[in-house]
């Protein structure tokens, strides 16, 4: 049975390790689910966010599944993983959604019933074993719903992810910006940020997203070849930034932790005008 799990000191203290356990399953895999062309391991984090709605099942063998709703959106869109509680590894994990990320400025988002759940799963866990995520997702009360109704899945789909053997989507560059400029090749384009951006602006700045550390982006650019002219970098607990010029083309390179998504690291890139 799921049980709230009113713990919330112990909540906290969990959270940045099973963020970490998520990244560490899910990778560089992204997809379109929440939004478009996401990190799955964000969206998957971004769906146990809501600490009103955070429950936890034991289960057989040291298992247990947990689970919450992504903020504000109730119940229509929610996450639940399932743990091995020896070692903390995610085995597998899921996604309830309306593939609001698919299509969704001209078809919308699909409703209540007519949902989708994806089940991503470990190699070497099976279908049967990720069972209990699929009872999960037949819990959800019809009151957390837009339509008061009982939940319908029109399809499920299954993935295995191999986090190890799952490289980046290639970043296609924006129209303008120069080729000259190296790209973190373990990152993703944060498509929603980039979207934000006006078609000028987008010339010069490419926002990306990764699963690696503040201190890894930055490294990969202190260490070019050749290097930075008049390079500066500087770093702190959160956020950090190298800024410097190669083959005449000046830009900088700033990269943040977010407070609400301590194991996504983002980057911003910037040519200079």
């Amino acid at each position: 049975m799921l049980v709230p799990d009113t713990e919330k000191a112990s909540e906290a203290a969990q959270a940045p390790s099973l963020d970490r356990a998520i990244t560490a399953f899910a990778g560089l895999a992204s997809g379109s689910y929440y939004w478009p062309e996401g990190l799955l391991a964000e969206q998957l984090i971004a769906g146990l966010a809501s600490p009103r709605h955070r429950q936890q099942q034991a289960l057989p063998g040291g298992r247990r599944v947990l689970s919450s709703y992504r903020l504000p959106n109730g119940g229509s869109e929610r996450s639940a993983v399932l743990v091995d509680d020896r070692n903390g590894e995610v085995l597998a994990a899921a996604l309830a959604h309306r593939e609001c990320g698919v299509n969704s400025a001209s078809k919308g988002c699909r409703d209540d019933q007519h949902a989708v759940l994806s089940i991503f799963l470990r190699p070497g866990i099976d279908r049967a074993q990720a069972q209990p995520l699929v009872e999960w997702s037949g819990k959800v009360p019809k009151e957390d719903l837009d339509s008061g109704e009982e939940e319908k899945f029109e399809k499920t789909e299954y993935t295995t992810m191999d986090a190890a053997h799952t490289k980046a989507l290639p970043v296609a560059r924006p129209k303008g910006f120069s080729a000259a400029v190296p790209l973190y090749p373990r990152a993703v384009v944060y498509r929603t940020a980039q979207d934000a951006l006006s078609d000028a602006k987008a010339k010069r700045v490419l926002r990306l997203q990764t699963v690696d550390s503040v201190a890894q982006v930055l490294a990969f650019y202190k260490k070019l070849s050749p290097p930075l002219e008049g390079m500066q970098s500087e770093v702190d607990e959160r956020s950090g930034y190298v800024l410097g010029s190669l083959k005449g083309i000046a830009f900088s390179v700033n990269a943040k932790v977010p407070r609400d998504m301590p194991a996504i690291t983002n980057i911003e890139i910037e040519i200079a005008e």
